[in-house]
Protein backbone atom coordinates (compact mmCIF):
# COMPACT_ATOMS: atom_id res chain seq x y z
CA UNK A 1 0.00 0.00 0.00
CA UNK A 2 2.93 2.56 0.76
CA UNK A 3 4.19 1.80 -2.87
CA UNK A 4 0.65 3.16 -4.39
CA UNK A 5 0.88 6.35 -2.91
CA UNK A 6 4.01 7.80 -5.17
CA UNK A 7 2.11 6.31 -8.04
CA UNK A 8 -0.94 7.82 -7.28
CA UNK A 9 0.62 11.34 -6.73
CA UNK A 10 2.36 10.87 -9.72
CA UNK A 11 -1.25 10.27 -11.48
CA UNK A 12 -2.92 13.17 -9.90
CA UNK A 13 0.18 15.49 -11.09
CA UNK A 14 0.14 14.25 -14.63
CA UNK A 15 -3.69 14.34 -14.86
CA UNK A 16 -3.51 18.10 -13.87
CA UNK A 17 -0.69 19.21 -16.67
CA UNK A 18 -2.73 18.59 -19.45
CA UNK A 19 -6.10 20.86 -17.94
CA UNK A 20 -3.61 23.42 -17.43
CA UNK A 21 -2.29 23.35 -21.28
CA UNK A 22 -5.78 23.01 -22.18
CA UNK A 23 -6.66 26.10 -20.02
CA UNK A 24 -3.45 28.10 -21.12
CA UNK A 25 -4.61 27.19 -25.17
CA UNK A 26 -7.64 28.86 -24.22
CA UNK A 27 -6.52 32.01 -22.64
CA UNK A 28 -3.77 32.29 -25.95
CA UNK A 29 -7.25 31.91 -28.17
CA UNK A 30 -9.13 34.65 -25.42
CA UNK A 31 -6.14 37.07 -26.28
CA UNK A 32 -5.80 36.51 -29.79
CA UNK A 33 -9.35 37.83 -30.04
CA UNK A 34 -9.16 40.71 -28.01
CA UNK A 35 -5.80 41.43 -30.08
CA UNK A 36 -8.60 41.54 -33.27
CA UNK A 37 -11.07 43.20 -32.09
CA UNK A 38 -8.37 46.06 -30.91
CA UNK A 39 -7.83 46.11 -34.66
CA UNK A 40 -11.31 47.66 -35.25
CA UNK A 41 -11.12 50.50 -33.00
CA UNK A 42 -14.56 49.64 -31.44
CA UNK A 43 -15.15 50.72 -28.06
CA UNK A 44 -18.19 48.70 -27.91
CA UNK A 45 -16.75 45.42 -29.28
CA UNK A 46 -13.89 45.49 -27.07
CA UNK A 47 -16.49 46.07 -24.14
CA UNK A 48 -17.23 42.38 -24.44
CA UNK A 49 -14.14 41.41 -22.91
CA UNK A 50 -14.47 42.87 -19.83
CA UNK A 51 -16.29 41.53 -16.82
CA UNK A 52 -19.04 43.77 -15.27
CA UNK A 53 -16.80 45.12 -12.41
CA UNK A 54 -13.47 45.33 -14.01
CA UNK A 55 -10.86 47.95 -13.82
CA UNK A 56 -8.41 49.27 -15.22
CA UNK A 57 -5.13 50.96 -15.12
CA UNK A 58 -2.92 52.56 -18.28
CA UNK A 59 -0.03 54.46 -16.70
CA UNK A 60 -0.37 57.05 -14.26
CA UNK A 61 -4.19 57.86 -15.46
CA UNK A 62 -6.73 57.37 -12.53
CA UNK A 63 -8.28 53.55 -11.93
CA UNK A 64 -11.09 53.28 -14.37
CA UNK A 65 -13.64 50.93 -12.87
CA UNK A 66 -16.68 49.29 -14.62
CA UNK A 67 -16.82 47.68 -18.25
CA UNK A 68 -19.24 51.11 -19.49
CA UNK A 69 -16.38 53.22 -17.91
CA UNK A 70 -13.64 51.15 -19.87
CA UNK A 71 -15.57 51.32 -23.18
CA UNK A 72 -16.00 54.67 -22.70
CA UNK A 73 -12.06 55.56 -22.23
CA UNK A 74 -11.41 53.36 -25.02
CA UNK A 75 -13.81 55.06 -27.20
CA UNK A 76 -11.77 57.92 -26.51
CA UNK A 77 -8.64 56.11 -26.81
CA UNK A 78 -9.37 55.12 -30.39
CA UNK A 79 -10.22 59.05 -31.34
CA UNK A 80 -6.97 59.75 -30.28
CA UNK A 81 -4.84 57.67 -32.42
CA UNK A 82 -4.58 57.31 -35.69
CA UNK A 83 -6.89 55.08 -37.45
CA UNK A 84 -4.23 52.94 -38.70
CA UNK A 85 -2.64 52.18 -35.75
CA UNK A 86 -2.80 47.80 -34.94
CA UNK A 87 -2.01 45.72 -31.66
CA UNK A 88 0.25 43.24 -31.34
CA UNK A 89 0.00 41.25 -28.03
CA UNK A 90 3.00 38.94 -27.01
CA UNK A 91 2.22 36.91 -24.07
CA UNK A 92 4.71 37.26 -21.65
CA UNK A 93 3.31 34.36 -19.13
CA UNK A 94 0.23 32.94 -18.01
CA UNK A 95 -0.09 32.04 -14.25
CA UNK A 96 -2.84 30.01 -13.45
CA UNK A 97 -3.62 30.79 -9.73
CA UNK A 98 -6.92 28.62 -9.91
CA UNK A 99 -9.34 26.91 -12.30
CA UNK A 100 -11.01 30.11 -13.14
CA UNK A 101 -8.41 33.06 -12.36
CA UNK A 102 -5.34 33.47 -14.19
CA UNK A 103 -2.76 35.91 -14.30
CA UNK A 104 -1.42 37.27 -17.98
CA UNK A 105 1.19 39.37 -18.45
CA UNK A 106 2.14 40.70 -21.87
CA UNK A 107 4.03 43.24 -24.15
CA UNK A 108 2.34 45.21 -26.41
CA UNK A 109 3.82 46.98 -30.11
CA UNK A 110 0.96 49.07 -31.81
CA UNK A 111 2.05 50.39 -34.88
CA UNK A 112 0.71 49.95 -38.59
CA UNK A 113 0.54 52.22 -41.30
CA UNK A 114 -1.02 56.52 -41.38
CA UNK A 115 -4.69 56.03 -42.43
CA UNK A 116 -4.63 58.78 -45.10
CA UNK A 117 -0.63 59.12 -46.15
CA UNK A 118 0.11 55.06 -46.05
CA UNK A 119 3.11 56.99 -43.90
CA UNK A 120 4.39 53.79 -41.45
CA UNK A 121 3.61 54.92 -37.44
CA UNK A 122 6.29 54.92 -35.07
CA UNK A 123 5.61 51.59 -33.22
CA UNK A 124 5.18 51.78 -29.55
CA UNK A 125 5.94 49.25 -26.84
CA UNK A 126 3.79 48.64 -23.56
CA UNK A 127 3.82 45.92 -21.02
CA UNK A 128 0.96 45.07 -19.35
CA UNK A 129 -0.64 42.64 -16.46
CA UNK A 130 -4.24 41.36 -16.72
CA UNK A 131 -6.33 39.23 -14.21
CA UNK A 132 -8.40 37.02 -16.07
CA UNK A 133 -11.32 35.48 -14.63
CA UNK A 134 -13.73 32.43 -16.29
CA UNK A 135 -17.42 32.48 -15.46
CA UNK A 136 -19.39 30.44 -17.19
CA UNK A 137 -17.15 29.05 -19.49
CA UNK A 138 -16.23 32.77 -20.54
CA UNK A 139 -12.80 34.21 -19.78
CA UNK A 140 -13.61 38.28 -19.14
CA UNK A 141 -10.20 40.70 -18.00
CA UNK A 142 -11.10 41.66 -14.21
CA UNK A 143 -8.26 43.78 -14.18
CA UNK A 144 -5.97 45.27 -16.42
CA UNK A 145 -2.42 46.82 -15.95
CA UNK A 146 -0.75 48.80 -18.44
CA UNK A 147 2.69 50.57 -18.06
CA UNK A 148 5.54 52.00 -20.62
CA UNK A 149 8.02 49.67 -21.06
CA UNK A 150 10.93 49.64 -18.65
CA UNK A 151 12.90 52.20 -18.96
CA UNK A 152 10.69 54.35 -20.59
CA UNK A 153 8.00 56.62 -19.28
CA UNK A 154 5.16 57.93 -21.50
CA UNK A 155 2.58 60.48 -19.81
CA UNK A 156 0.21 60.57 -22.52
CA UNK A 157 -1.02 56.71 -23.92
CA UNK A 158 -3.25 57.10 -27.34
CA UNK A 159 -1.23 59.98 -28.80
CA UNK A 160 0.66 60.10 -32.22
CA UNK A 161 2.87 62.57 -31.09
Amino acid sequence: MKNLLPLALLLIVSSMAPAQANKADELQEFIKQYEESWQSHDAERLEGFFADDADMIVGIQPRIVGREAISSWWGGYFLRIDSGRLLTISVESIRLLSPDIALVNVDTTTGGAHSKTNEILESRKARGTWVVTRDSGDWKISALRAHSPVGELREAPGTDK
